[in-house]
């Protein structure tokens, strides 16, 4: 058996007091939890994107400083939130990897990269990043479709599992029908794949795309109940990986007493059902301000 524990959605910043959550709070508290609280120690953390809020050098510095606490070495994929250039040229150091495969007995995982709608591709093959990268929806594209697929073909591992910024099969505002389209593709390709763990949607739920269970990690920041419309303190998620192929995951919410549940409003429930877009909730919530 092989243990994980993933932290999504950190949203690092360097001013954290003026965002909607103090992530450096919640960052202790869930660390405490996850490490200091008598379960056993993982034997790798991963991390699914969205680890700074605004990908800044500064934000990167921070984001450093604060995973050397780790007592085991951590693999980081980028979310919408974080920037190519800063990411790569910053965070990867002795203990933290940006590495895109990692072989673990029976199993291969693939750390894949969902933001093909947030970036361009030069004339000379290489990415760059929009300037609304922040609020792209998720979606590999044809070249990292192809990636993994490849990747788990020239594998003789037995099971293959998927980390990731963006879930397929997700709900309401962070449903796109791209993406659930080419995890259904991908499936097909390459059937070795036994599941997901992904992030973005700040939610402790376990969906299902193409068949496939995919786990969403909680945030550090504000955590959403899409069955309540409440939110939710912090939290992160825990696997285990069985040679027979199967995983058993659970997710951890820390601070219910720090960080008590409080009611949505009816046009931020809208945005999440997905019956206006962000833009029109904004432009919603200014006009009742004004």
């Amino acid at each position: 058996m092989f243990r994980v524990t993933q932290f999504s959605d950190m949203h690092f910043c360097t001013e954290p007091e003026g965002e909607p959550r103090n992530t450096d709070e919640s960052w202790d508290a869930v660390f405490s939890d996850a490490f200091d609280s008598g379960q056993p120690l993982p034997d790798l953390v991963v991390i699914t994107g969205d680890i700074a809020h605004n990908g800044t050098e500064a934000e990167y510095e921070k984001v450093a400083e604060k995973l050397s606490r780790l007592p085991v070495d951590a693999v980081v994929c980028p979310g919408n939130h974080d920037r190519q250039a800063p990411f790569d040229a910053i965070l990867p150091r002795p203990g933290i990897s940006s590495g895109r495969t990692l072989r673990v007995g029976s199993w291969l995982f693939l750390f894949a990269d969902s933001n093909a709608d947030g970036r361009d591709q030069r004339p000379d093959g290489s990415l760059v990043d929009r300037e609304d990268r922040t609020h792209a929806h998720g979606r590999f594209g044809d070249a990292e479709v192809a990636w993994i697929a490849e990747t788990i073909e020239r594998s003789d591992a037995d099971h293959a599992f998927v980390w990731t910024h963006h879930p397929p099969g997700a709900f309401g505002f962070f449903y796109k029908e791209d993406h659930d389209a080419e995890f259904a593709r991908l499936i097909d390709m390459a059937p070795k794949i036994r599941g997901v763990g992904a992030g973005h949607t700040h939610t402790n739920t376990t969906l299902e795309c193409a068949g496939r269970p995919v786990h969403q990690c909680p945030s550090l920041s504000v955590n959403l109940d899409f069955d309540e419309y409440t939110t939710l303190p912090p939290g992160y998620r825990t696997y285990e990986f069985f040679d027979d192929g199967t995983v058993a995951s659970e997710a951890h919410l820390v601070g219910e007493e720090q960080w008590p549940s409080f009611s949505l409003t009816e046009v931020t429930r809208r945005m999440l059902r997905g019956e206006i877009s962000y833009e029109e909730m904004k432009a919603e919530l200014a006009a009742e301000r004004a």
